[in-house]
């Protein structure tokens, strides 16, 4: 399946988090592609999250320790991780479960510059607007296109 400007490692996460299930509505073409295909080497949660964590702290920006997407939202499960930082904790950053790849509510340089020496990928938002079509994944109801942002930091409650 073909999806523009959706790069490598992206598509690996997403079809292996995804592809291998091909839910009601999706091209039988991602199952193949999940099938035929190496899955992403399996990462260490915890050690990814003290990485951040120690990255984060070394900035200065005082995180908070991590927790699960689902207890952020106060129910559900996905998959991403948060750490919230700043004396208010009103800021946060997202690290998801499916490969380096992190995210945040803003585009803090110190952060940026902070996860990117601890080995994360930050997705800007152009990267994480790209659509993937005809993979079904349930959403709220729904199983049209999704983002880049909701398919690798995914939540669901």
């Amino acid at each position: 399946m073909e999806v523009t400007g959706l790069d490598e490692e992206l598509r690996g996460a997403i079809v292996h988090e995804y592809g291998r299930w091909c839910e009601e509505r999706s091209d039988p073409r991602w199952r193949m592609e999940a099938l035929c295909t190496e899955p992403p080497p399996a990462g260490d949660t915890g050690e990814r999250l003290r990485r951040a964590s120690a990255a984060l702290t070394a900035a200065g920006l005082a995180p908070k320790p991590p927790i699960s997407c689902g207890e952020d939202n106060g129910v559900g499960d996905g998959t991403y991780d948060v750490i919230r930082y700043g004396e208010s904790g009103d800021d946060a950053v997202f690290l998801s479960t499916l490969g380096r790849f992190a995210a945040g509510e803003d585009d803090h340089p110190q952060v940026r510059r902070a996860l990117e020496s601890a080995g994360f990928r930050r997705l800007d938002a152009a990267v994480r607007a790209i659509q993937v079509t005809d993979l079904g994944v349930y959403y709220f109801g729904s199983r049209g296109p999704l983002g880049i942002d909701t398919l690798v930091f995914y939540w669901q409650d």
